[in-house]
């Protein structure tokens, strides 16, 4: 694994997800790892007089990189270097697009540990990312 993506919810099977990736990589191995908040899109039908889409955005960012700090102080424990990225969108979709964008060679992702009926029942944005993914993913419980 040369470059992966972790998606980054704020969840400790995300930050579960990122020690497994570290403890991946061999010591002194070259490796880019992109950590991902994917912030859900707000909807709302009529325009605000006091947000402005820009500042609802900007929020939006704020927030995401704000559940990325943990994750970045965390890979710079274990003595990598990480990129944070910030997405608004449907995360399963948003993670499998900025994985292949950025020409990773693995996502690796918590996994909420649904069984095999609340899976099928709700749905996962690990499963939904399995499936949108041409890339390798590994879920970490």
């Amino acid at each position: 694994m040369k470059r992966a993506l972790i998606p980054i919810d704020g969840s400790a099977a995300a930050l579960r997800a990122l020690a497994h990736a570290l403890s991946e990589l061999a010591p002194g191995e070259a490796s880019e790892l992109h950590l991902l908040n994917v912030q859900a899109p707000l909807i709302h039908s009529l325009p605000s007089p006091l947000l402005s889409p820009d500042q609802i955005e900007a929020e939006q960012r704020h927030s995401g990189e704000q559940l990325l700090a943990p994750a970045l102080a965390q890979a710079q424990a274990g003595g990598r270097r990480a990129v944070p990225h910030v997405r608004i969108g449907a995360a399963a979709a948003e993670i499998a697009e900025c994985a292949a964008k950025l020409g990773c060679d693995a996502i690796v992702m918590g996994s909420r540990g649904l069984g095999a009926v609340g899976g099928l029942v709700l749905g996962s944005v690990a499963q939904k990312t399995v499936h949108l993914s041409q890339l390798p993913v590994t879920l970490v419980k």
